[in-house]
């Protein structure tokens, strides 16, 4: 009986798949798959495009930051640098002309043009020998401080310190501060040069520059460039209208100068078509 039990409860053999899938293969080493080029995943891009894309990053982050410093800036009476005049300070400063003085232009005070003032920084205390000295004693005739007189506070200070001053020599330090702003001259007057080369306006129209001592403005305006004379009283709405349309015949010059700037900063260590093809010429000939 066991023995039947057993041969009962013996398990049944495996059944045979009826469809048995064909038992795949491992592939050899030599049958693998074909791997991907080794190229497919790199940037199809040639080492000079990739630096000029690392040059532009570089230039737009050195011009943001430019931007930040422009907004902390604030002019001789303490006001933010105008909003009209500020894309111009940034392109001024990414160009390497350091920027003292600007203004959009104005209807009713100041000057009825753009302007933007160029002066090294770090300009010395004196710029003649005994200076100071000259104030110091000027103060004390007209009983103020040696700033008061320095800042014009009394006109007539000012001028008795510096006409006693001025029989003076310049100072060393003044006059090699001095040579920085001719060689930002020169290169003013070398960007108004290429900014014109093929570009006709009207005379008053076109951008110029106003030497001053030490310093210098780029303007235009022609004749207008000249201060409102404020004389207590309102200007009527003929005189403000008549500003107010010179102003937008002059201001569009300035933002165009503007655009040439910010080209001339991306541009600035890039050959122009015209140039790469010179210098290939040349290259040639050599050869």
């Amino acid at each position: 009986m066991e023995n039947f039990e057993k041969q009962f409860n013996q398990p049944k053999p495996p059944e045979e798949a009826k469809n048995p899938e064909p038992k795949q293969e491992v592939p050899s080493v030599s049958e693998s798959p074909q791997s991907p080029p080794e190229n497919l995943n790199k940037s199809t891009e040639s080492p000079t495009e990739n630096q000029k894309k690392v040059e532009g990053q570089e230039k737009n982050l050195k011009l943001e930051e430019i931007r930040h410093d422009v907004e902390s800036i604030s002019d001789r009476l303490g006001k933010p640098i105008e909003e009209g005049i500020k894309e111009t300070v940034v392109m001024f400063k990414a160009n390497e002309l350091p920027t003292s003085d600007s203004c959009e232009g104005h209807i009713e005070r100041g000057l009825p043009v753009p302007y933007v003032e160029v002066s090294p920084s770090n300009e010395p205390e004196e710029r003649f020998v005994g200076q100071n000295e000259a104030f110091e004693k000027v103060a004390k005739k007209y009983n103020i401080t040696p700033e008061e007189a320095k800042t014009s506070k009394i006109d007539e200070a000012y001028w008795e310190a510096m006409k006693e001053c001025s029989q003076n020599e310049e100072t060393e330090e003044y006059q090699k501060w001095n040579k920085e702003n001719e060689k930002l001259l020169a290169n003013s007057h070398n960007l108004l040069e290429e900014f014109y080369k093929e570009r006709q306006v009207e005379p008053d129209e076109k951008l110029e520059i106003d030497e001053g001592v030490g310093n210098f403005r780029i303007h235009n305006g022609g004749e207008d460039y000249q201060p409102i004379i404020e004389n207590g009283g309102e200007f009527s709405e003929e005189e403000k209208k008549a500003r107010a349309e010179k102003l937008e015949k002059y201001r569009p010059e300035m933002k165009e100068f503007t655009t040439f700037l910010k080209e001339k900063y991306f541009n600035k260590g890039n050959l122009s078509e015209r140039e790469s093809e010179s210098k290939d010429l040349k290259t040639m000939r050599k050869l």
